[in-house]
């Protein structure tokens, strides 16, 4: 049953604009309802729709169905007076235009295992890519074991890389052992291990014990918000975070991006 809503007082999110509402103003006016529709058929999504909606949100995808469920979805903001409305789609369209123009620098890529992590970083530095360019975040346990006593505070562990064998290890790709408080040990290597440390000491007085400071960390690292929150909760989970920073591979970007995505697809068959 379609959803009665005056026109005057409803405004659609496409979810490829999503993004851009991290840029947007913190005085806009609130809506008075939030909800995911089907713009054609101007109806309320049913939760498993917006269960997949929300998974596929920041990857490349195949899939027929899900094409057409990104095509035809929007987030459905009403608001109490069209006034309200109005200012917000005139905010809304200058944080779409910020964030149009920011310049994400860092591709990226979400891997099941550390193996496979490995693998991709491995195929990345044999065709060349910079070392210095290739950044991972993981769950320490993935990496160390056993984790042993680790210090209070945001510390950090150096762990010696060989020169030689296989792996991140024969890349000499060091990695760091950071405690974020409510999220436990993380191991972080390349250009993001070098910001972690001053990230979290500017960010733990405001996030505490939340976790959030990892999806902030990666906000810094230039992972738009949307994407840092849903890279958060994988890295949570388990999963593995590859990123390649675009402005230290110059004119190999896009080998950087079509290795990075076709690793990431042959791990997942």
């Amino acid at each position: 049953m379609a959803t009665e809503v005056r026109s005057g007082l409803a405004f659609v999110i496409k979810p490829e604009e999503i993004a851009a509402l991290n840029y947007l103003s913190s005085n806009h006016p609130r809506p008075q309802t939030v909800e995911w529709i089907n713009r054609s058929m101007d109806r309320k999504l049913r939760q498993s729709s917006v269960d997949m909606l929300l998974r596929t949100l920041h990857r490349d995808i195949s899939s027929p169905s899900v094409v057409k469920l990104h095509r035809d979805s929007g987030l459905r903001v009403v608001f109490t007076s069209e006034r309200d409305r109005n200012a917000f789609s005139r905010l809304f369209a200058e944080a779409k235009q910020e964030f149009l123009n920011r310049e994400h620098h860092h591709i990226t890529a979400i891997f099941a295992r550390q193996e496979d992590a490995e693998k991709a970083i491995v195929r990345l530095v044999e065709a060349g890519i910079p070392e210095s360019s290739i950044s991972l975040l993981a769950r320490a346990d993935q990496f160390v074991e056993p984790l042993g006593k680790w210090p209070r505070g945001h510390s950090k562990l150096s762990i010696a890389a060989s020169a030689t064998g296989g792996g991140l290890a024969g890349m000499a790709f060091g990695l760091s052992i950071i405690l974020i408080p409510g999220f436990g040990p993380l191991a972080v290597a390349g250009g993001l291990a070098a910001s972690a440390i001053g990230s979290f000491a500017a960010a733990s007085g405001i996030f505490g014990a939340t976790g959030g400071a990892v999806a902030r960390m990666l906000t810094d690292h230039d992972v738009d918000g949307i994407s840092a929150t849903y890279y958060q909760e994988q890295v949570r989970k388990g999963k593995i975070f590859v990123s390649v920073d675009a402005r230290v591979v110059g004119d190999q970007r896009e080998l950087a991006r079509t290795l990075l995505r076709q690793s990431a697809a042959e791990m997942q068959r």
